[in-house]
This record gives C-alpha cells, sequence and structure tokens, in this order.
C-alpha cells in the first residue's frame, strides 16, 4: 500500500489529469442519464346496488371485490392496454395491481416518465381508462345494470416526484471506474518510467569512474617508497 502511494505521489500530475477526466466522466452520467418522475394513484372497487341493498354503505359491503379487481388488473396488463400507453407516452412505463398494503379491493396505479408532466398526463389516462374498462368487462358478460362494479379514486398524486436512485448508481459506477483507472495507470506509469531509469540488469546505474593513465598510476605506486627514502634520509641526518 505504501508503495502505491508513494507512485501515486511521484505522478502526481497524471493523478491531477486523471481526477478530471473522473469529474467529467461523472458529469456525463449525470446529464446521459437524468432523473425519472413517478406518479400514483389509488382506485377502490364498489360493489352493485344489489350487493348493497337499498341504504346500505358500499364501504361495509367491499368483500368479494378482490376478485373483480384482480380481472381488473389483468386487463390493464394485456398487449392492448400496453398500446394504448405507449400510444399516450412512448417512454412512460406503468404498473397496474392490487394494492398488497391494504385487505380490500385497492388498485394502485403507479407511473414512470422521463417528463413530470407525461407521467401525470399518463396517470390521468389510466385512471380514465380504468372506469371505461371495468364497464367493457361487465358489458361483456351481460351483467345487469343494478349488478355493474363501480370505482372511485382515493388518491391522485398531483404532483410527479423525482427518482434520482438510477442516476446516481450510474454516478458512482462512473466515479469508481475513474478512480480505478486512474490508479491503475498511474502506478502502471510509474513502472514504465522507473524501468528506463534503471539498467537492463535492474540496478541503478553505477557512478562512472574516471580513466587514469598509465603514468599517474606508476606515479601513485612509487609515491609510498619515495615517502620511505626521506623518512630514512631525515633518521640518517640526526
Amino acid at each position: 500500500m505504501l508503495d502505491v502511494i508513494r507512485a501515486l505521489v511521484r505522478r502526481w500530475y497524471f493523478v491531477v489529469l486523471g481526477a478530471v477526466l473522473t469529474a467529467a466522466l461523472t458529469v456525463g452520467a449525470y446529464v446521459s442519464t437524468p432523473p425519472e418522475y413517478s406518479a400514483r394513484a389509488l382506485v377502490l372497487l364498489l360493489p352493485s346496488d344489489t350487493a348493497v341493498g337499498e341504504g346500505g354503505n358500499p364501504l361495509l359491503s367491499l368483500s368479494g371485490l378482490e376478485q373483480p379487481a384482480g380481472i381488473l388488473v389483468a386487463y390493464f396488463n394485456s398487449d392492448s392496454a400496453t398500446e394504448e400507453v405507449e400510444r399516450q407516452s412512448a417512454t412512460a412505463e406503468y404498473l397496474v395491481a392490487i394494492d398488497e398494503s391494504t385487505r380490500g379491493p385497492v388498485v394502485v396505479v403507479d407511473v414512470t416518465d422521463a417528463d413530470p408532466q407525461r407521467a401525470l398526463d399518463t396517470l390521468g389516462f389510466l385512471l380514465d381508462r380504468i372506469p371505461e374498462g371495468l364497464a367493457t368487462l361487465q358489458a361483456q358478460v351481460a351483467a345487469p345494470a343494478d349488478a355493474v362494479i363501480t370505482s372511485m379514486p382515493l388518491t391522485v398524486d398531483e404532483r410527479a416526484e423525482p427518482d434520482f436512485s438510477g442516476t446516481i448508481r450510474v454516478m458512482i459506477a462512473a466515479l469508481v471506474l475513474g478512480i480505478a483507472l486512474t490508479c491503475t495507470a498511474t502506478i502502471a506509469l510509474d513502472g514504465l518510467l522507473r524501468r528506463r531509469e534503471m539498467r537492463p540488469g535492474g540496478r541503478p546505474p553505477e557512478p562512472r569512474r574516471t580513466r587514469r593513465s598509465a603514468g599517474t598510476r606508476e606515479a601513485e605506486a612509487l609515491e609510498p617508497t619515495s615517502r620511505e627514502r626521506l623518512a630514512s634520509a631525515s633518521s640518517v641526518g640526526t
């Protein structure tokens, strides 16, 4: 780990370049992956007049409507319903399902789109189509008028909420990729440059030695003898 840090410090200019490119890659990921916008609505199925009875409360007669709700959900998950939504918005994705958080015939409608207004428009389109689809299904089985099941919206989003989860995931992936590529390239560059600075044997080049002439070597060899003669002459003189 210490060698990696040293390599990054030695090639700091390459690290700076990698940081700039990583920032550009992260910004590009944000631009190319805009947030999605989601809108939701809950629709409650209501029993027929026959099931409620005269003067009855429809909310007390909701049992048994889960099966018609499941048939309605299957209808809106068909290919024909999907094509209708695609004609409304080619970029919209929707989900019509039974709401698992409640114990009644509540249908949840979720719409996701790249544009908030298109998400709301598609949600409104589906809310208009649910009563129509419910009436079509009952007409196909020739249900009596006093036995027709109806629906009513419980909650409808008035504003599409942005969802940045996909954008954040792509930006984090781009950031991690940029950091990894910067570190890997810097370490590889540092190793390449250091190998060029070293000899083929893998050791640093030794300092060059100056060549001495033959006369210089002979003079150096004679210097001890001359000093000995001077020392002998001094001892004789004393």
